[in-house]
């Protein structure tokens, strides 16, 4: 009887399939005769007029609905339907895509140019999501089959320079090439605040209880200079942040804060060592949120860059340099990729010493450099066995230390280190250096004796190990 029963079970199921089947198929046949379609999940765009949000009208204009983030992204194209695609990527900010305004009248003779409101910016809704660089790479992706088969030409500004570096990584299929336009929050997390906080934070009761909004009201309204110490403290973004459903609901109504947050916390160290697609640079000589220096140290560690400066620029350079800007971009477009550089470490038996001077500039090849109670001493392009630094402060650029067991020793003194490498040890004490960009061959490369702080942004050890972070060392090596 049991087994009469099962048969029967089994016979009947295979019954409704079959004939679920075949009703699908009549179901689809009918569709076919009708000139409609299956219906999918797939999201569509939908068309929304241009004038209705202040652009111009030949543009079109949609929707398109993220199912990931469960919100409602707004899109613009113009151009030519057949050209070349050319992608813009906004920074922080509720302009959105409007930044771009000035570039477009040149631009759109060229290309067919997509722009974007990233979710939580100008007219694309804020998500219950964190606004991460890699949350918005992901949104890229989503975006871009509908307008492109092919690899497109993405150009970042600001944020947007971020998170399209982490898009051509994580999705270096879909990018032939990426612009880079003043790129923001590459550096360890200090470089980014003073810029983050354009979301005005209430400061009610309700709100002070928040342990993350109480920390970004912290850094609303704080002065360059004590912004390292406060940064220096615990902060509870490090807790939060391992749950994006938390961050997201706290910061849902501030997406300034909640992307700018979320910037500075990530680690680009993986895009710019592992990157392989060609890179354009560009940057305002007087940008103050994203100093020169970001370019120097991208352009020093990315395979295969270009770098250029446009002098008197600040930080938004579409907006004081359009000509310059747009001009830039339809010279690098298709221009053809440079060869990867190749990194030549020499040096001689010259000694340099400095001995109680001021604003000594260096370049070269050297055995040994010596620095004494020096200030505001440069060094650009050296090459050099070791350094030995007391009292002094300096700034060194693209420049290579050689020797395999002690190439840097630094005592009561501050540096600012920006791109090239060090083959050995670094003996630090009592002082305080900012690196950017180095390659260490060393696993474990410094060495301190009394109290140090040693800043770490986006560098890397011979066998991989990311540095990325803001520490202090006494009597340890790490």
């Amino acid at each position: 009887m049991i087994k009469q029963i099962i048969a029967f079970n089994f016979l009947l199921l295979f019954s409704i399939s079959v004939a679920a089947d075949w009703l699908d198929t009549v179901a689809n046949t009918v569709d076919a005769a009708l000139g409609r379609t299956a219906t999918t999940n797939t999201p569509t765009l939908i068309s929304a007029p241009a004038t209705t949000f202040n652009l111009p009208s030949h543009w079109q204009s949609y929707w398109l609905d993220n199912p990931t983030l469960g919100t409602r992204i707004f899109l613009a194209t113009t151009g030519k339907p057949t050209a070349p695609t050319l992608m813009l990527v906004h920074g922080l900010g509720q302009n959105g895509l409007r930044d771009w305004l000035p570039l477009i009248p040149e631009l759109e003779k060229h290309y067919r140019v997509i722009m974007i409101d990233l979710p939580g910016f100008a007219n694309s809704p804020s998500p219950q999501a964190k606004l991460s660089p890699t949350t918005y790479a992901d949104v890229l992706h989503f975006i871009k089959p509908y307008f492109s088969r092919t690899p497109v030409t993405v150009v970042g500004h600001s944020m947007g320079g971020a998170v399209t570096l982490r898009y051509a990584e994580r999705y270096p299929d879909d990018v032939a090439k990426i612009m880079l336009v003043d790129a923001a929050g590459i550096l360890q997390r200090t470089a980014f605040v003073k810029h983050s906080a354009t979301d005005r934070i209430p400061t009610g009761t309700e709100q002070t209880l928040n342990p993350l909004l109480t920390y970004a009201m912290g850094l609303q309204n704080i002065g360059n200079t004590i912004i390292e110490k406060v940064l220096r403290l615990p902060d509870p973004t490090s807790l939060l942040g391992k749950s994006e459903v938390v961050w997201g609901k706290t910061l849902q109504n501030y997406p300034n804060i909640n992307a700018a947050l979320s910037l500075i916390e990530e680690d680009f160290s993986s895009a710019i060592f592992e990157l392989k697609k060609p890179v354009a640079i560009l940057w305002g000589s007087n940008d103050q949120i994203a100093p020169v220096r970001t370019a120097q140290m991208l352009t020093a560690n990315l395979a295969n860059v270009e770098l250029k400066v446009i002098d008197g620029a600040g930080h938004i350079p579409m907006a004081t340099h359009a000509k310059e800007v747009s001009q830039w971009i339809i010279e690098q477009f298709n221009k053809p990729a440079l060869p990867n550089k190749v990194e030549k470490a020499l040096s001689s038996n010259e000694n340099y010493d400095c001995n109680q001077r001021a604003g000594d500039k260096l370049s070269g090849n050297y055995n040994r450099i010596t620095l004494n109670g020096c200030k505001e001493v440069t060094l650009d392009g050296v090459t050099a066995n070791e350094i030995i630094i007391t009292d002094s402060a300096v700034a060194i650029q693209n420049s290579h230390f050689t020797n395999p067991q002690t190439a840097l020793t630094i005592t009561n003194s501050s540096a600012l280190i920006t791109g090239g490498s060090i083959s050995g040890l670094v003996e630090v004490d009592n002082s305080r250096i900012d690196f950017a960009g180095i390659k260490f061959a060393q696993d474990l490369p410094f060495n301190a004796t009394r109290k140090s702080r040693l800043i770490l942004s986006v560098s890397k050890t011979e066998n991989g190990r990311y540095l990325h972070k803001d520490i202090e060392l006494e009597n340890a090596r790490w």
